[in-house]
């Protein structure tokens, strides 16, 4: 009784105190249903961020978001540095490979982004980033199946000019240069604006020798450098055009794989999550294969927008035309042993990979929203999509090499046995959409839309042996296959108060079909399609305001059903199986007092399999008994948990300006890495929390600011991705870094 009485004083005193607070948080603007409007009035689980929030967290590029979002990870590409894995909710896609999609759509001023290979996205003068948890078939179309990921960069100046420049120097050689200035041409009426930016590290990567001997600690280096020119236009009220030109170049080093090995060479290929695996030389330390020497990526890219609205009597009309196409070459290894695995009798391999890709795409949408009377809301669109996209590509680990014809690598007497892949593919998309909110009464509405995706790829398919001239048995294969897909969304949501709003929903997602085989040497993997990947939602959700406005929380509870869903098990096969996943998220921020704000995020999720393919892997015990976890075992990236905490702290000087403390602790559970679905023991990625800090003072003019920042500041040793059970290695994550940035921005 005591303690019932102590702990209700407690809560009286501490509801007192917050109803006295002064302060509110700002509300939050989004455009997540294609319509401005506030982020606690969507039906919808999304987590927002402007550009300050970015530079506080020191979010260089889309990876950066990690830990920002409940149920998001976004790990390290274990082959090409510029080439993102985002897994949401569970899912994702763990590699660029051409024939595999992203099942977390990525958009960039309102244009789609076929290929995460070009997904890095550096983060040059954004305005905003909103990432949307949950099937987004209806609005944002195809390859939304888990999720959505929305950048928006900053408008050209119509008022007043705007210069900015900042600086930043850190670990491993960091060096960044930003470049952006804006004016009106013609006051409120034509803004110009142009953005320059350049990027360079030396890398987390040491490359060392057959002994162990460090030889270079600069073979991860990363250089990028790209531009932005833009161009908005308003001859009146009623009436908007923007265009905007973008070029980049990546000019990246190779990514060598941390090569691990077993304590205990007989659980080599354990599935009993009991085996435990050391690194052969040192977290981030590999040796370079023969056939890989310098290595490394270059990527050059151009994209071109033009956006276009108008006012009607009836709504807004939007026009939004893309144009995206980029060069890529990059030669890497999947390994990163000083000497060839062993795969069977007389068959040992490398694992280089060597790729050339061009990719070309086309998008045009056509959107009108408005309202049709004071209860109904609408937004209805046309969308067509084209891509086009080749492929020339070298793997030398997929034919054991007494299947080989030629014999070997100048001055070596290994064979290797790789192979060829030319394969070309031309995606065509069509799809029409509508989403609608009816006001049933003040406080109750009724959200529903669909979209129908028509969807049509055409592949030519060449495999050849490794002197690039022999056709291996099989090939060429001209495959071709055309889907449509209804993704249909439902719900209904109720403001209880001013501000607390619950809604339900059910929503469906379309992840496109593909060919089994991504560098096929097998013709039956190189022709034979998968069926699309597809996922039913249903999401409970509650946001409110609290203590006027000082308090914001916003939960999410869901289940997900995915049916065909595509999981990678070696370089050239996949497999498909069923998976429930259930999950819960939260998102909150507080400012219990003026000049403290605290904040932060955690995600659940338990995932589980129900039905897959005979031959999935995790039925598969490799002759050992007790090993094949089967439906028991774990899908890949979906960890138990993940969390963050933190807080800012602002302490005003006066005429000597402010000062912004800031911190936040962030962890991932103990889950399988999304790169190869086999279950051994060597693609578990351990639990890991990490610490990160900053200051950042600001002078009293505004104009310009310094801050010095940290991350992993307990120099925690984890890895974020691990290759296939059978090329054990791992990609670790960064030790202790730190920052120094120094920006001036008149605006």
């Amino acid at each position: 009784m005591k303690t019932n009485k102590l702990w209700m004083a407690v809560s009286v005193a501490l509801v007192s105190e917050l109803s006295l607070a002064q302060v509110s948080l700002e509300e939050v603007v989004v455009t997540a249903r294609k319509r401005t409007e506030s982020l606690q009035e969507v039906p919808i689980a999304v987590t927002a961020f402007n550009a300050q929030q970015m530079d506080r967290f020191d979010v260089q590029n889309a990876m950066g978001l990690s830990a920002r979002v409940p149920n998001f990870v976004a790990p390290k590409n274990t082959v090409t540095f510029g080439a993102p894995q985002f897994f949401m909710r569970g899912a994702g896609r763990a590699e660029n490979n051409w024939n595999y999609e992203n099942a977390v759509a990525v958009f960039v001023d309102d244009v789609y982004l076929q290929s995460t290979a070009g997904a890095y996205i550096d983060m040059m003068d954004m305005e905003s980033v909103e990432v949307l948890r949950g099937p987004q078939g209806t609005l944002y179309g195809r390859n939304a199946t888990t999720g959505a990921i929305s950048f928006n960069s900053r408008k050209p100046e119509l008022e007043e000019s705007r210069f900015m420049i900042e600086a930043t120097a850190g670990s491993n050689s960091r060096q960044d240069v930003k470049l952006t200035y804006s004016t009106p041409l013609v006051e409120s009426k034509l803004g110009f604006k142009v953005d320059f930016f350049r990027t360079e590290n030396d890398g987390y990567v040491t490359r060392v020798d057959g002994a162990g001997a460090k030889l270079d600690d600069e073979y991860g280096y990363q250089e990028h450098i790209g531009g932005r020119l833009g161009l908005l236009w308003e001859p009146s009220d009623t009436q908007a055009y923007q265009l905007i030109l973008e070029a980049s170049k990546q000019d990246n080093g190779t990514n060598l794989i941390t090569p691990i090995l077993p304590t205990d060479p007989t659980q080599f290929l354990s599935k009993t999550g009991s085996a435990n695996f050391q690194p052969l030389f040192g977290p981030n330390e590999g040796a370079a294969e023969p056939l890989t020497g310098n290595g490394g990526s270059e990527f050059d890219g151009f994209n071109a927008i033009l956006k276009a609205s108008w006012e009607l009597p009836f709504g807004t009309l939007k026009s939004t035309t893309g144009w995206r196409e980029y060069d890529e070459e990059y030669k890497s290894q999947l390994g990163s042993f000083p000497f060839p695995l062993q795969v069977g009798p007389g068959a040992s391999i490398w694992t280089h990979v060597d790729s050339t890709n061009d990719f070309e795409q086309f998008t045009q949408e056509i959107q009108l929203s408005g309202n049709l009377t004071d209860r109904l809301d609408y937004v209805a669109g046309l969308y067509y999509f084209y891509n086009d996209w080749s492929q020339v590509q070298y793997v030398g680990a997929l034919l054991p090499i007494e299947f080989s014809p030629v014999c070997c690598f100048p001055g070596q007497t290994q064979q290797f046995g790789g192979a060829w892949n030319d394969t070309a593919q031309e995606t065509t998309s069509y799809a029409i959409y509508f989403d609608a909110t009816y006001a049933l009464s003040d406080s109750l509405s009724l959200f529903f839309g669909a979209r129908q995706t028509w969807d049509e790829k055409e592949v030519d398919y060449l495999s050849l042996f490794e002197d690039k001239q022999t056709v291996i048995p099989g090939f060429p294969v001209n495959p071709d296959e055309s889907w449509d897909e209804l993704t249909p969304r439902l719900g209904i949501d109720w403001e209880i108060t001013d501000d607390v709003m619950v809604y339900a929903s059910y929503s469906k997602g379309f992840k496109a079909g593909s060919l089994e085989g991504a560098r096929a040497t097998d013709a039956f993997f190189a022709e034979s399609w998968l069926e699309p990947e597809i996922v039913d939602t249903y999401e409970a959700g509650i946001k409110a305001d609290w203590f006027g406005g000082s308090l914001r929380t916003n939960l999410s509870v869901f289940t997900s059903e995915y049916q065909d869903k595509v999981e990678l098990i070696t370089p050239q096969a996949a497999a498909v199986a069923d998976v429930d996943i259930n999950g819960a998220e939260l998102d909150f921020s507080w400012i219990p007092t003026e000049n403290l704000t605290l904040y932060g995020n955690v995600g659940l999720l338990d995932a589980e399999y129900k039905s897959a393919d005979a031959d999935h892997p995790i039925f598969d015990g490799l002759g050992i008994p007790g090993n094949a976890p089967g439906l028991d075992a774990k899908p890949v990236s979906a960890p138990e948990y993940t969390f963050l905490v933190g807080g800012n702290y602002y302490l005003p000087m006066g005429d000597m300006g402010s000062l912004m403390l800031s911190a936040n602790y962030n962890g991932v559970d103990e889950h399988y890495s999304g790169l190869g679905v086999a279950n051994f023991d060597s693609e578990i990625i351990d639990s890991y929390e990490l610490l990160s800090a900053s200051i950042i003072y600001t002078s009293a003019s505004e104009k310009w600011s310094v801050a010095l920042g940290g991350d992993n500041l307990t120099d925690e040793e984890y890895w974020t991705t691990t290759m296939f059970g059978f090329v054990p290695g791992r990609t670790y994550g960064d030790e202790t870094t730190w920052y120094l940035r120094f920006r001036y921005d008149t605006n």
